[in-house]
């Protein structure tokens, strides 16, 4: 949601009634959250902070293009795609869409928590340095 109506600079996200704390615990194994966002990990019931990562090149994906990138006509469709972790960039609003951004999204969206991009290495992706002009050094 917007912060102030019509001021694109200022997202404020919301609805973490299912946040954790991932301070005291290295992996967690219920399967909780929206199909939409839910990491694979989370189906196989062994995660961590990581599936945030995930979350974000939902997020993101959605934000640009206005579509999710794994729809399905219902909860078993939805999770299906997700573990099959396969989308696209063929819709007509991501013609728009930066090579930069997709960059970051592809990141996000990757099956392998492993090879999944980092917090710390999202905030250094040239895509946010270029938009958001942050000074990530502090």
């Amino acid at each position: 949601m917007l912060y102030k109506k019509n001021d694109l600079t200022c997202v404020k996200m919301i609805d973490f009634g299912l946040s954790k704390d991932f301070s005291k615990t290295n992996t967690m194994i219920t399967m909780i959250g929206s199909p939409f966002y839910i990491a694979p990990e989370v189906i196989a019931q062994k995660y961590n902070k990581n599936i945030d990562m995930w979350s974000l090149g939902v997020v993101l994906y959605i934000m640009v293009s206005g579509k999710v990138p794994f729809p399905g006509k219902n909860e078993q469709e939805i999770i299906k795609n997700v573990m099959k972790g396969e989308y696209h960039f063929n819709y007509e609003s991501f013609k728009k869409v930066s090579p930069d951004c997709k960059d970051l999204i592809q990141k996000c969206l990757v099956m392998d928590f492993k090879k999944r991009i980092t917090a710390t290495e999202a905030l250094q992706h040239k895509w946010i340095l270029t938009k958001a002009k942050l000074d990530v050094s502090k």
